[in-house]
């Protein structure tokens, strides 16, 4: 199973990541990375995690690729975080077009730290590319595993990549995009999440225990969350598609 992590930008409450590979390889990917991710957080946290994490994925037409990396590197911007994309210090933004040797200064490569201190560093026993460098508060340094001569061949030079940096309608038409896209999600995955709306806002075991406004409530909630259709929540909340096409 051959991908590559073309991009990323990690939110407060969410995530972006950019793969690059065969669409089977990057679900085995998705779904091992949530596996993993998962047992890590039940095992240093001492207790699982409260909820589920969700995970979407939007196959990318080649020439689409870089209006999505730019996308997601404004994502701190356009959510109102007061710092520069470039500067975000957890995406990738800040790779592209930089004076590497200037970014690598103060790392330490892998191959210089001992198997313990490495496990202390990953809280695992996987094994870390001995080319890989670690930051100076021991974290993984994203220029690591981000194919970095990949993403800047997407963009003609850096006057390029600011210019569209600079392109607030790539955000329009990526969300628009990727709205239309979300049928993909399961209607059992976002029935799961219904439901748990309805026991954590309402009390209520059961979709159908819920109001109509409930149903409705739950509903404008699972579209910010995960972006669905609303002719897709219509069906998974028993509604009518009139009831939540105006209010979702």
């Amino acid at each position: 199973m051959t991908v590559s992590v073309i991009s990323f930008c990690l939110m407060d409450n969410h995530f972006h990541l950019l793969l690059y590979g065969e669409e089977e390889h990057c679900i085995r990917f998705l779904n091992l990375y949530k596996k993993l991710t998962l047992m890590w957080i039940a095992t240093h946290r001492g207790a699982p995690l409260n909820g589920e994490i969700v995970l979407g994925h939007w196959p990318i037409a080649r020439d689409k690729i870089h209006e999505k990396v730019v996308y997601y590197h404004r994502n701190p911007y356009a959510a109102g975080f007061r710092t520069l994309p470039y500067y975000y210090k957890w995406s990738s933004a800040g790779l592209l077009f930089a004076d590497r040797k200037e970014q690598m200064k103060g790392l330490t490569k892998a191959s210089d730290l001992s198997a313990e201190c490495k496990r202390r560093y990953m809280y695992s026993r996987v094994e870390v590319p001995d080319n890989w460098y670690f930051t100076e508060d021991d974290m993984v340094w994203p220029g690591s595993f981000i194919d970095v001569n990949f993403l800047e061949r997407l963009f003609q030079g850096p006057g390029s990549y600011m210019f569209e940096m600079n392109n607030s309608n790539i955000d329009k038409d990526c969300e628009r995009e990727m709205l239309m896209d979300s049928m993909m999600l399961p209607d059992g995955d976002i029935l799961k999440m219904a439901k748990e709306h309805a026991s954590r806002l309402f009390d209520k075991n059961d979709i159908g225990q819920c109001s109509k406004g409930e149903r409705v409530s739950i509903g404008v909630m699972l579209r910010k969350d995960l972006g669905c259709n609303h002719k897709q929540l219509a069906r998974v909340l028993k509604l009518s598609p009139s009831d939540l096409k105006l209010m979702v």
